[in-house]
């Protein structure tokens, strides 16, 4: 018998999840994405792909990246 109150790990995060999990404004994620795209910039962004006009953010891909920021200071 299956629990129903087991929650399973989504397979994307929306733009709201990731920025409350990285304590930021979805603005200042769209603008670090635009800045990357159009000048260049190398501002660190989660893997994310555009489906149907939203950013959508593959969990395992995210969690990776998150792992990849970390700092030994």
């Amino acid at each position: 018998m299956m629990n129903r109150h087991l929650k399973t790990k989504p397979d994307f995060y929306l733009l709201e999840e990731v920025a409350a999990i990285l304590r930021s404004s979805k603005r200042t994620i769209y603008n670090r994405i635009y800045r990357n795209r159009v000048y260049g910039e190398q501002n660190p962004v989660p893997p994310y792909i555009k489906m149907n006009g939203k950013l959508l953010f593959p969990s395992k891909d995210f969690d990776k990246w998150i792992d990849s920021q970390k700092t030994s200071d």
